[in-house]
């Protein structure tokens, strides 16, 4: 998973929910702590609707600004993650500020967006898709698995554009300012 592999790469891992509405999320995957915070991936989630009844408990969790796969591992899912877009976004002002300035403006992003499904031994659950944009110095796991499903591709459509024009609030330089 990212956050794995945010944390074998730079020694810690967290997780901040920067916006939130009805059924999407922009959060900030970092490492480091408190002025030393460094945005490794910023992740837009749009939640399948209806959530799907056995995944409502973990949801809650999620929404409450809990890592979306370590709370469904830790409730018992494989996490499956099926890549819908691969391609490339010039860093917006956002990225830099939660990077800390260490990736320059403009620079490109490698950027994948997946549906991300909960599964059982008897079930593959869709939860989300997810777009997300890396920090260059972060390689995220690779996704094996495509997905050619009409109306996930949309909301990769969708989940993409929310993640290229995301701003942060007004006179907020970073989600913990």
């Amino acid at each position: 998973m990212n956050s794995d592999a945010i944390e074998a790469a730079f020694g810690s891992y967290g997780v901040e929910v920067i916006d939130q509405g009805l059924g999407t999320r922009v959060a900030n995957l970092f490492s480091g702590r408190d002025s030393e915070k460094v945005c490794r991936t910023l992740a837009v989630t749009e939640f399948v609707q209806p959530i799907n009844p056995a995944l409502l408990g973990s949801h809650q969790e999620i929404l409450d600004g809990n890592s979306i796969g370590a709370t469904l591992r830790s409730a018992g899912f494989t996490i499956n993650k099926k890549l819908l877009i691969k391609t490339e976004i010039p860093a917006t002002a956002a990225f830099i500020a939660l990077a800390r300035g260490t990736v320059g403006e403009g620079q490109n992003l490698f950027t994948k967006v997946y549906a991300l499904y909960a599964e059982t031994p008897d079930d593959s659950l869709p939860y989300a898709v997810i777009a997300e944009a890396y920090h260059p110095a972060h390689y995220p796991p690779v996704h094996k698995e495509v997905t050619e499903i009409a109306d996930l591709k949309e909301a990769a459509q969708r989940a993409l554009k929310t993640l290229q024009r995301f701003r942060l609030k007004e006179g907020l330089k970073t989600p913990a300012a």
